[in-house]
């Protein structure tokens, strides 16, 4: 393996940490059915890198990037307090392709399916190292934050809520409190791995954020196991692995889009099936 090579690995690997951890929390713990949270992600990047070029302000840019997520993030919190989990799983996939079909056709200020290119690097992360120790050292971070968040009151209440919402809610636990505490933290996540990507292509392309993308998020979260910290963070490393190493395979280019996704169809299904029990759990009753 050159070092390139390694550095790439390693580097997309902890970029996917922040995102699949926060996820699994969410889904894990709070049993809530976000399907659509790949639009987080895709309005967080372009709140940040549309601010940028229009201000060349890095520190404007990531405010912005911070005041966006904290609306969107909200705003799917307001509709998982409205709707039930399976109603509110199918109106998030709504919501992200609406936010990418806004990408795609409001061309005069997103630039379109072109994306917007060039984008600069901050200037300790210029080259190719600089910019993997900064993703090693974020998903350290995150990595510490997240297991001490599985271990805090808001992983309990999730739990309670999930599991059984009328008890946790007569015991005085605030389901609006939870679910938007939930959601910040998950846009975080998605932040957080929106900047660094971003940066390391030089590159914001709507093609990154469509279906796909949540498909293979599911897949590592599923297969770590939902709320499991540990578990999703081996299948993280993993899976990014398996994808990032397939296009070694003697196969033509126009095969390996195609083979990736048989390939991780056929994982997720088999995940799914192993982990039926803690998808789909039986509500506890009293």
């Amino acid at each position: 393996m050159s070092l390139p090579f390694a550095l790439h690995i390693i580097f997309v690997v902890c970029n996917w940490i922040p995102v699949t951890l926060t996820y699994s929390f969410l889904l894990g713990r709070g049993r809530i059915l976000n399907w659509g949270p790949i639009g987080i992600g895709l309005f967080a990047a372009y709140s940040v890198f549309i601010t940028l070029s229009m201000t060349d302000s890095y520190l404007i840019a990531i405010v912005t990037g911070i005041v966006s997520v904290a609306l969107i993030s909200s705003f799917y919190a307001w509709l998982a307090l409205r709707l039930p989990g399976e109603a509110f799983g199918v109106l998030s996939i709504a919501v992200h392709l609406a936010l990418l079909d806004l990408v795609l056709t409001w061309t005069s200020f997103t630039n379109g399916a072109m994306g917007i290119a060039r984008i600069p690097r901050l200037p300790y992360m210029e080259s190719q190292e600089a910019i993997t120790l900064v993703a090693v050292i974020v998903a350290l971070l995150w990595i510490a934050f997240m297991l001490w968040l599985d271990k805090s009151s808001l992983a309990r209440r999730l739990s309670a809520l999930g599991e059984q919402e009328s008890h946790a809610l007569s015991l005085g636990i605030s389901r609006i409190r939870a679910f938007l505490l939930a959601f910040l933290i998950l846009g975080a996540g998605f932040l957080t791995e929106s900047i660094l990507y971003t940066q390391y292509l030089h590159l914001l392309y709507p093609t990154d954020s469509q279906f796909p993308a949540f498909i293979f998020l599911l897949l590592i979260v599923v297969a770590g196991k939902p709320g499991n910290m540990y578990g999703t963070l081996l299948a993280t490393i993993a899976l990014v692995f398996l994808r990032e190493a397939i296009r070694f395979l003697p196969l033509a280019p126009e095969s390996i889009g195609p083979m990736r996704l048989i390939l991780f169809g056929f994982i997720l299904i088999g995940a799914v099936y192993w982990r039926r029990d803690s998808l789909f759990p039986v509500q506890r009753s009293v």
